[in-house]
């Protein structure tokens, strides 16, 4: 879902070409396989081992009908997994001040947008952490799904490409100095990272 420019798509058809992939978005692309909207998908149930992601979540209104779509095409035992933004001390005023999207910590994750207004591109880098934060195992239980895992991440080489923009901050041959540094400060990832991987188990 949210297969954008296809970056993740290629990488993951040469790293596993034994598996069937199929990249999707909300407009039309030449280099993605269907157009479809994320809260209404157009597939049979249990027609997937896995739905993956990278910054759907945080753009969608209604967040129910996603995780309500994406369990019904999934398999038993088939896993969600999304890479969104995450709030730590570190990423709060990088998304609050420095980013396009908002970063609203009292938003209500279930209900982020006006429907009426919403532009396809508008986001809030805090519904994934107040989704999470917010929401009891009970409600996961009556999507569908077990609990979320979730998973911190250190992100300075991606904060310093300045994310999906033409220019960076970030010349390429520091890029394996600041990945090693997300590597090493791993276990700071709670005060210090700007990402997260979340995963739910149909």
């Amino acid at each position: 879902m949210g297969a954008g420019p296809g970056f993740l798509a290629s990488y993951a058809r040469q790293r596993r070409p034994d598996l069937r992939w199929i990249a999707s978005d909300l407009l039309v692309a030449p280099w993605n396989d269907v157009a479809a909207d994320a809260q209404q998908l157009p597939f049979g149930d249990g027609s997937f081992d896995a739905l993956l992601g990278v910054d759907v979540l945080h753009h969608l209104t209604h967040i129910n009908s996603f995780f309500t779509e994406s369990a019904r095409i999934l398999k038993p035992g088939g896993r969600i997994s999304l890479a969104e933004p995450w709030v730590t001390p570190l990423s709060y005023p990088v998304y609050r001040w420095l980013h396009q999207e908002g970063c609203t910590l009292s938003i209500d994750p279930w209900h982020p947008f006006a429907e009426s207004a919403k532009d396809p591109w508008e986001g809030d880098a805090a519904v994934p952490w107040r989704l999470v934060r917010d929401t009891g195992e009970a409600r996961w239980r009556e999507l569908g799904l077990g609990p979320p895992r979730v998973a911190p991440m250190n992100a300075f080489a991606y904060l310093f490409t300045l994310g999906f923009r033409n220019a960076s901050l970030l010349p390429r041959r520091l890029t394996p100095a600041l990945l090693w540094l997300d590597r090493r400060s791993r276990a700071l990832a709670s005060l210090l990272g700007l990402r997260v991987l979340l995963s739910w188990i149909r």
